[in-house]
């Protein structure tokens, strides 16, 4: 049951995209018909012409009307099937390219814990291999299951109309043996295909780490390592891959022997049919003819089978990425235009694989305008707090989170995302130019705009030294600037966003003291009203805070004004005192 429904779901998939193209879809099946049927003009004209020469009734006026023919017949078929290729493979190119903007949509929406259960490399087979293998199946099935069902209909018709219903019965037998052959061993195909597309899948994955650590792998002197990691997974891809080389190259040997008994069987009745003057020389001839033409439909079915079983195990693959399903709450209805209040009640969360609570009984709340600061060691669980604001995991199952004394869950997804600029931990750049880097948090933004989040974010010194400014490309991932650089930019990006909330995530760790201190003075007077959380170990960041919130395995154990946390000497009047100490031991050996 669990087969017929995907060869259902599939097939309904592709049956769909010719419907929403139904009159390109008729044109290829019209032009298609029309090509089958003038294939067949050739085959008999050059039966009449044997037949004349053998018979002696050939003469210049058949000749010419026979070549007239010939020729217009040609002409037509040759701008019949130029016509119906030209449609049916540009519309299998077009297929890819809808799915594969489907699944990049998808992915797109997809939250955090999708993406904790698929490998890159894996996504990335979907995305590019498994897609262009539906592609092929829907341009060249299309013309196999169609065109050259049509051309065997059109043979066999006229094999049984103008030579013999017996000799055609002898020809097909051992091509209808072949298809039943082809198809057992297309289920092999489909199971080693799985298996092989498996090992590129890990391939990929294996490539993208190497290129995405290679500086970890030089500095840890590892490449030994790596090399023998990624030769195992290269081995493994070619070892499948052979395997299925060698199941799909029975092919050609079992088709090369029946299409030689279908011609020899052709052959040899024919010949007893001509002794027993049945049959003409003419006939005998256009049998060979269209034993050949069968034989190349059979070749197309043999090909198309197990690239149907192919496609069944990519459709399948594709399936699962556009059918997951997220594992946050169902998408509010309630709009919001701006963030007044923020609240958590009696907060606890925990990730999804996990059975133990990263936050605990959270309570802690602030408005509109007011810069807060979150502190605390590493994996108190500062950045599982700020990501509760994304909606990137289901909300806690216990407490509540407020914006505006309304649960977050209640809000459009999409108008939560708008009122808020991120800064991460980890700064994504892309492959662009530093302006376009930066405008991807605001594509509108007006040129003084984009200067204007360049001087609040202490990026101005920076775009002097690199060699086009902002028209400076960026490698992958921002591999050819520096650590500083890359936040700088991270943080531009997200204040040209205007966002009622500011999150910066451990955000000014790759920048030194000075240049944190202009980029903190900044954003207060560049965001004026707005409100920020700064989450940080370096406490010098949140020195003019409004309010700070100091956090233990969990739970929020401090908070207050800077003053009245250096007063209460806990933690933070600790910590305090240590970095204070820090710096002057750096200013020091200056």
């Amino acid at each position: 049951m669990q087969k017929i429904r995907e060869d259902y779901l599939m097939l309904a998939n592709i049956w769909q995209f010719i419907k929403r193209h139904k009159y390109v879809y008729i044109a290829i099946f019209m032009t298609s018909l029309l090509g089958s049927i003038l294939t067949i003009i050739p085959n008999y004209l050059t039966q009449v012409f044997i037949d004349g020469v053998v018979e002696g009734t050939l003469d210049g006026v058949l000749l010419r009307n026979l070549s007239l023919v010939f020729l217009a017949a040609a002409i037509l078929l040759f701008l019949a099937d130029s016509t119906w290729g030209i449609l049916l493979f540009s519309h299998s190119r077009r297929y890819e390219k809808d799915t594969r903007l489907r699944l990049f949509r998808k992915l797109l929406d997809l939250r955090s814990p999708f993406y904790e259960q698929y490998r890159s490399g894996e996504i990335l087979t979907r995305m590019t291999s498994d897609i262009v293998f539906m592609g092929e199946l829907v341009g060249y099935g299309f013309m196999v299951t169609v065109g050259d069902l049509l051309w065997v209909i059109s043979i066999i018709l006229v094999m049984i109309l103008t030579i013999s219903w017996k000799v055609t019965l002898v020809v097909l037998i051992p091509l209808a043996v072949l298809i039943i052959m082809i198809y057992s061993v297309s289920v092999i195909v489909q199971k080693r295909y799985e298996l092989n597309r498996e090992a590129v899948s890990a391939l990929s994955s294996e490539v993208l780490e190497g290129v995405d650590g290679v500086r970890v792998i030089r500095a840890y002197s590892s490449r030994k390592g790596s090399v023998n990691s990624f030769e195992a997974a290269t081995t493994l891809a070619m070892n499948r891959s052979n395997d299925l080389v060698a199941l799909n190259s029975l092919f050609g040997p079992l088709g090369s022997i029946m299409v030689g008994l279908s011609s020899a069987l052709g052959m040899l009745y024919s010949a007893y049919l001509i002794g027993q003057g049945q049959l003409s020389v003419g006939q005998l001839v256009v049998v060979q003819i269209y034993i050949q033409m069968l034989s190349n439909s059979v070749w197309g079915f043999a090909d198309i089978i197990p690239g149907y079983k192919q496609g069944l195990v990519s459709f399948e693959k594709i399936n699962q990425l556009l059918n997951a399903e997220n594992s946050v709450e169902l998408d509010g209805t309630t709009p919001l235009t701006q963030i007044n209040t923020i609240a958590f009640q009696d907060y606890q969360f925990a990730y999804p694989k996990s059975d133990r609570n990263t936050l605990i009984d959270i309570n802690l709340s602030f408005e509109k305008g007011q810069t807060i600061g979150i502190v605390g060691k590493t994996g108190s669980g500062k950045t599982t707090l700020v990501r509760q604001f994304l909606r990137q995991y289901p909300i806690g199952k216990a407490g509540k989170l407020l914006i505006n004394d309304q649960n977050i869950i209640d809000y459009k997804v999409k108008d939560v995302e708008s009122m808020i600029g991120y800064v991460p931990q980890d700064h994504i750049l892309f492959s662009r130019t530093v302006r376009e880097n930066i405008l991807v948090g605001n594509p509108t933004a007006t040129e003084a705009e984009l200067q204007a989040a360049i001087d609040a974010a202490d990026l101005r010194k920076d775009l002097v030294n690199m060699p086009q400014g902002l028209e400076t490309l960026i490698g992958e991932k921002g591999v050819s600037i520096s650590g500083g650089q890359k936040q700088r930019i991270s943080i531009a990006r997200a204040l040209i966003r205007k966002a009622e909330l500011l999150i910066l995530d451990d955000s000014l760790s790759a920048v030194d003291a000075k240049t944190e201190i202009n980029i903190i003075g900044n954003i207060q007077s560049y965001r004026q009203n707005q409100t920020n959380i700064i989450v940080t170990h370096r406490l010098s960041a949140v020195n003019h805070a409004d309010y700070i919130y100091v956090m233990s395995d969990g739970r929020v154990v401090e908070e207050g004004t800077p003053q009245a946390l250096i007063e209460q000497k806990g933690w933070y009047y600790s910590q305090y005192l240590a970095q204070q100490m820090e710096e002057e031991g750096d200013y020091g050996n200056v």
